[in-house]
């Protein structure tokens, strides 16, 4: 029985995090060169895959006033993997940011949120 439980909790996890993976949309061109220019020279450019997750949340080049990249902190203090980034992309007249977190090595884009009380334009 114990299992059966543990091959159901795994079966229920993992269709759990099918779908999560946050949408993307192909950039119009100045969205593209303003993110791309914003971002700066990266060992890895993934800047045209944070600008298809931008697209994808009906962002625009004139939506966009900044973006200051950060690594995301490991979880565990030990492991000094520092693979991923955050995006953190500032809006005109708006607090806060919208976050665009990926992978620098392979550009998957992991998450887009609003944090600080940005919002997401609307559909």
């Amino acid at each position: 029985m114990a299992k059966l439980s543990f091959s159901l909790a795994f079966v229920l996890a993992l269709s759990g995090c099918a779908g999560l993976v946050p949408p993307s949309a192909t950039p119009d061109p100045a969205l593209a060169e303003k993110v791309r220019s914003l971002m700066g020279n990266e060992e890895y450019d993934c800047s045209g895959r944070v600008a298809g997750a931008l697209a994808a949340q009906h962002l625009t080049a004139a939506g966009i006033s900044g973006i200051e990249l950060t690594p995301v902190p490991p979880a565990d203090p030990n492991d000094y993997f520092l693979g991923q980034r955050q995006a953190w992309v500032r809006q005109p007249g708006q607090p806060g940011a919208i976050v665009v977190q990926y992978d620098r090595r392979t550009c998957r884009i992991a998450a887009v949120y609003p944090r600080g009380g940005a919002t997401l334009p609307p559909a």
